[in-house]
C-alpha cells in the first residue's frame, strides 16, 4: 500500500479578504509538490477547504488512488473536525466544498484527517506560501490602484521657505537666475536629518509649489515658441508641482538653513533636501 502525506493551509486577510490556499504533498520525507493558489476575496474557511480539495486532486498525479492511503494534516480545527464527522457543516458556503472534498477523497483506499498546531514546520511552509502570495497580490493591487489614480501618495513637508519673493511675478524662472538669499526653516522633528550638512554644500531643495496650476500638461517654455509637454520642461505648472532647485548653503543655525539661488515663493512647503554629487548628478559625457 502506497502512502502520501498532505499538509494544507488557507489564509484570508480581512476574512473575507484577499485569500490564498497552499499545500504540500510528500512521500515519506520527499516533497512531491509544493503549490499555492490565489483565490481573490474569500473567507479563511473557504481558503482552508480549497487547499484541501486541490491537494487531494493533485495527489492523484503521484499515486494510484485505489492502492494509496492519504494522511492529511491541517491547523484548521473546524475543517478537520468536519471532515472527521465530529462537527456538522452548518455554513451554506462550506457545504458544497465539504461535499467536494469527500467525493475527491473517496477515490483513495483510505484517508485520515489530523489537526496539528500552526507551529508544525510543514504547516509553517504552507503558511509562508500563502502569505508570500498575498504579499505579491497586495503589491500588485497597490500598483494597479496607483495606475488608476485611485491611491494617493502622501508627502509631509519637512519645512517651509522664507523668501524675499512674495508673488510669482517677483520670482525668477530658475533659481540660478537669482543671487537672493532665502531661509529654509526645518521643522524640529526633522532636526536630526540635518546632521552632515555644512556651509558651502551644494544641495537640491525639493519643494511643493502649492500655488501652481495642476491641470496643465503643455506650456510654451521660456525662450521658445511651440507648445511642449510639461514633463519636458521645468515649468512649475504640472500634475504634481514638485520643484527641484540646486542651491548653495550659506549657513546653518539650528534648524534654519540660509541658502542662495532658490526661486521658491515665501511660505512654500519643503519636501526634501538631497546633496549634490558631481559624479552621479552630471551626465557621463560632460
Amino acid at each position: 500500500m502506497d502512502c502520501l502525506t498532505i499538509y494544507t493551509d488557507g489564509a484570508s486577510r480581512g476574512n473575507p479578504g484577499n485569500a490564498a490556499a497552499a499545500w504540500l504533498i510528500l512521500r515519506g520525507t520527499e516533497v512531491l509538490e509544493s503549490d499555492v493558489l490565489v483565490l481573490g476575496k474569500q473567507t479563511n474557511n473557504v481558503a482552508e477547504y480549497t487547499a484541501l480539495i486541490h491537494a487531494i486532486r493533485s495527489a492523484k498525479k503521484y499515486a494510484e488512488p485505489k492502492t494509496t492511503e492519504l494522511n492529511i494534516y491541517s491547523d484548521s480545527e473546524l475543517m478537520i473536525s468536519q471532515m472527521n464527522g465530529t462537527y456538522k457543516v452548518r455554513s451554506a458556503s462550506l457545504q458544497p466544498l465539504h461535499q467536494e472534498a469527500e467525493e475527491s477523497a473517496a477515490a483513495f483506499a483510505s484517508v485520515s484527517y489530523h489537526h496539528v498546531p500552526r507551529e508544525n514546520s510543514y504547516i509553517g511552509s504552507c503558511d509562508w506560501l500563502c502569505n508570500n502570495a498575498l504579499d505579491k497580490m497586495s503589491a500588485a493591487d497597490m500598483i494597479d490602484d496607483l495606475r488608476k489614480g485611485r491611491e494617493p501618495v502622501e508627502c509631509r513637508p519637512i519645512g517651509i521657505v522664507h523668501s524675499p519673493f512674495k508673488d510669482r511675478k517677483d520670482a525668477p524662472n530658475q533659481g540660478r537666475n537669482t543671487r537672493e538669499i532665502s531661509h529654509i526653516e526645518i521643522f524640529p522633528e526633522y532636526r536630526d536629518g540635518l546632521v552632515g550638512l555644512s556651509p558651502d554644500d551644494a544641495v537640491f531643495i525639493l519643494c511643493w509649489f502649492d500655488r501652481s496650476e495642476r491641470d496643465i500638461l503643455q506650456v510654451v517654455p521660456h525662450g521658445r515658441k511651440q507648445l511642449t509637454g510639461v514633463f519636458a520642461t521645468r515649468a512649475p505648472v504640472r500634475p504634481n508641482p514638485i520643484s527641484l532647485t540646486l542651491v548653495t548653503i550659506e549657513s546653518i543655525e539650528g534648524t534654519m538653513l540660509t541658502v542662495r539661488g532658490l526661486e521658491a515663493l515665501d511660505n512654500t512647503p519643503v519636501l526634501d533636501i538631497k546633496p549634490y554629487y558631481a559624479g552621479i548628478d552630471s551626465p557621463e559625457n560632460e
